[in-house]
């Protein structure tokens, strides 16, 4: 049996594309290969035998931007799974994407037992939540809104760029992955409405999609909601539930559900379905891109796939440079969970995902601190 992994070039796409539409149906988007986006295919005696994507993407870590490889279409024809070919897929993509400086890798699974085993860990969910719309028309200082036109784009922008620098996970939406920064805002939209704190500062705003028909079984779809303050959300709240009368349920795609759910009159929202975020981290050179306390300092010794480091966290920087021996050994997930602040270590230590001394738990836990993680982006 001959195997070679190869990137895919433009006269090779009418052969592979078949295979991402059994993988994904028949209104599969994948495209061919082109700037930002790397494609790459395990050959099997001549024959493809799995498909990837790489998208070279932005990760927002509060006010650092960490260059990201963005896994999609995964796919492995019928006749080839559970042929072990994924393995040397990744291998092939990651090496490539650590080539052009690539810290961490994200992806959302379709079954994530496959990935955990290549060492992803969930870090964030991109959930559509379902609630009543009325329920949407909430109590409180609301700030004024209005209908944003085309020449709003760089206030929303700079809006949704405010939001993603206070969290960890959210793409930067620029760069060669995103030729067309509008589609970002206004893609499948009805309309977008703003939030203005103050006369043209934008500090909030909702695109949505008014659907169709009115009345039972209608929907309001509301493709992103982003506030910067309790009063922004107010106002897009209760401007999304002022369909209530044509449009009995809104879904709202979030990550973040628990900012806005808590100014709801009723408990009633409902994931209508969820997409696990999954992180690989690709260089222990993603921990510089931390931010913590400024009073803190400390040392931390730690092993991760057989390599012994030490993070030097010191006047709100993180260095990470080897050492000769560490005790405390976190496995990929430890590493992942840990960078994005998804999980303490005494989570870590029951999950089996970190062993060795708890004597630098407390400082580790510090020093992971900080921004929610979160998504925006499903790709």
């Amino acid at each position: 049996m001959n195997t070679q992994v190869r990137p895919l070039d433009a006269s090779d796409f009418a052969v592979a594309k078949p295979f991402w539409i059994e993988a994904f149906g028949a209104h599969d988007d994948e495209g061919p290969p082109g700037p930002g986006r790397r494609t790459w295919q395990v050959e099997v005696d001549g024959r493809i035998a799995a498909l990837g994507v790489d998208r070279e993407l932005e990760t927002w870590f509060g006010s650092h931007r960490v260059p990201t490889a963005g896994i999609a279409g995964i796919a492995v024809p019928a006749e080839h799974r559970g042929g072990g070919h994924l393995r040397p897929l990744f291998e092939a993509m990651l090496d490539g994407a650590r080539e052009r400086g690539a810290l961490l890798s994200g992806l959302y699974p379709t079954a994530s037992g496959i990935y955990r085993s290549l060492g992803y860990a969930p870090v964030a969910t991109f959930d559509h939540v379902a609630v009543p719309t009325h329920l949407l028309a909430v109590r409180g200082d609301a700030a004024p809104v209005r209908r944003a036109d085309a020449a709003d784009l760089p206030a929303i922008a700079a809006a949704y760029t405010a939001w993603a620098r206070q969290h960890r996970g959210p793409l930067t939406r620029d760069g060669v992955s995103f030729p067309d920064p509008a589609k970002a805002y206004t893609d499948e939209t009805t309309g977008v409405t703003l939030a203005e704190s103050s006369p043209g500062q934008v500090t909030g705003y909702a695109t949505w999609d008014r659907g169709k028909g009115y009345g039972a079984g209608a929907e309001l779809t509301v493709r992103e909601l982003v506030a910067l303050d309790r009063e922004s959300y107010v106002g897009l709240l209760r401007t999304l539930g002022s369909f209530a009368s044509v449009t009995p349920e809104t879904v709202i795609s979030t990550s973040t559900a628990s900012e806005w759910s808590g100014l709801l009159r009723a408990d009633q929202t409902s994931v209508r379905t969820r997409r696990t975020y999954m992180v690989k981290v690709l260089d222990v050179a993603a921990f510089a891109h931390l931010s913590p306390a400024a009073g803190l300092s400390a040392e931390l010794p730690f092993t991760w796939n057989g390599t012994s480091y030490v993070a030097t966290v010191a006047g709100g920087q993180v260095a990470v440079e080897p050492t000769a021996s560490a005790a405390r050994t976190l496995d990929d997930a430890a590493v992942s969970m840990a960078l994005f602040g998804a999980a303490d270590s005494a989570t870590l230590r029951r999950l089996g995902h970190l062993t060795g001394p708890a004597d630098d738990d407390a400082a580790w836990d510090a020093l992971t601190a900080g921004p929610s993680p979160a998504i925006a982006n499903y790709y």
